[in-house]
């Protein structure tokens, strides 16, 4: 595959200005980049929505109810806000989603002792149970997604994907503010991101 435009065409703009994104003054790189990211968050998706499935949940409340049961291991009054942390969501969202996991009776909600005004989430042993069932399906699943990796190559990928999952936030609302309207065409021509 040429890498060069057609002939008489003119090339796109770069669409990343910062150096360290681009490869010989060329951003290929970075969009091959976003475009096997993008195929690889596609395949985790349809993954956790099928492990979801398999003990009745969407993706979303399967990975809700397993970073409780996770979570709850290393922290003690577990709430809303540790979750919505550490899931990157909202703190509203994970309150709705949580409430449809006590009326499953998976996760329980009782008040925490330090501070009455907030809740304390636990998985009930329905939930224990069948994620612990599930582990014949999650574990062979998860070892297929992540056998290219090596202990090293994974412990770099841990710290790489870490990083990038803070700024996430920050380049949503930066399209939000350069394009309040959902218009491109009210975005003034020589906007350029802080580097």
């Amino acid at each position: 595959m040429s890498l060069k435009p057609a002939k008489g065409r003119k090339p796109l703009p770069l669409t990343v200005s910062r150096p360290a994104l681009l490869v010989d003054r060329s951003d290929v790189t970075f969009r091959d980049l976003l475009h096997d990211m993008l195929a690889f968050a596609a395949v985790i998706e349809e993954v956790r929505d099928r492990l979801g499935g398999l003990i009745g949940l969407s993706g979303t409340q399967y990975t809700i109810l397993t970073s409780i049961a996770r979570l709850s291991d290393r922290m003690t009054n577990l709430g809303v806000n540790q979750v919505a942390e550490h899931l990157h969501l909202s703190g509203a969202f994970i309150t709705l989603e949580v409430n449809k996991l006590v009326t499953a009776g998976l996760v329980t909600k009782t008040v925490n002792p330090e501070d009455r005004r907030r809740v304390v989430l636990a998985v009930t042993a329905e939930a224990e149970r069948r994620l612990t069932e599930l582990v014949k399906v999650q574990v062979p699943a998860n070892d297929s997604l992540f056998e290219p990796l090596s202990a090293q190559e994974f412990k770099a990928l841990r710290g790489i994907i870490a990083k990038l999952a803070s700024p996430g936030d920050r380049a949503v609302q930066l399209i939000k503010f350069l394009a309040p309207t959902g218009k491109l065409d009210e975005v003034p021509a020589d906007v350029r991101a802080p580097v």
